[in-house]
């Protein structure tokens, strides 16, 4: 799931789609409504529509933003076991300099269920993101009780940082689902 201001064909997602599509892996990348002016009940709204497989077959990948969509998302389908969850340069609270996001960190709740609902959680962070603060990533990851993966230089993970291919979300992923990693391209 993308983020703010993006969109399903930006940054690694194509790259990541075709990717697994490659090991036979279904991949949806959803896209989410206005994300120039998102609001976080017309997501809520969204996401309870399109994610309809909500089992330990399905795993939720999500960037920046929607890292807490996903997690708002799995905190309010009550019923559903996924099998993971791999975020990248998530967040849970208020993002110094973006208030137009902090509704989405608004009434969260109990994050901590999600340990015993999301089954592998893996969180990744680069230490110089100028987007999202390293250490609001970091805290979301030990809310979730994740795998924390820090790489030194990657910024936010964007397109125009380089990021139009992203192999350790791949590898990370792959390696929840069981799947035998061969090269990756």
């Amino acid at each position: 799931m993308h983020g703010y201001t993006a969109a399903p064909t930006d940054h690694w997602f194509p790259w990541l789609k075709e990717r697994l599509a490659a090991d036979g892996i279904g991949v949806d990348i959803l896209p989410m409504p206005d994300p120039d002016n998102p609001v976080p009940q017309d997501w809520d709204a969204f996401l309870d529509e399109r994610i309809v497989r909500r089992d330990a077959d399905t795993y939720l990948v999500a960037h920046s933003l929607g890292c807490i969509g996903v997690v708002r998302h799995a905190l309010q389908a009550r019923d559903a076991r996924y099998g993971g969850m791999l975020l990248v340069a998530g967040f849970m609270a208020p993002v110094p300099g973006l208030p137009a996001l902090d509704g989405f960190s608004a009434d969260l709740g109990p994050i901590g269920e999600l340990r015993t609902r999301v089954r592998r959680r893996t969180v990744i962070a680069s230490r110089d993101d100028a987007s999202v603060p390293y250490a609001m990533t970091q805290e979301l990851a030990a809310r979730l009780d994740a795998d924390f993966v820090t790489v030194e230089r990657g910024g936010h993970f964007l397109g125009r940082e380089g990021f139009t291919a992203f192999p350790l979300v791949y590898e990370r992923l792959a390696a929840m689902m069981g799947l035998a990693v061969g090269e990756v391209r």
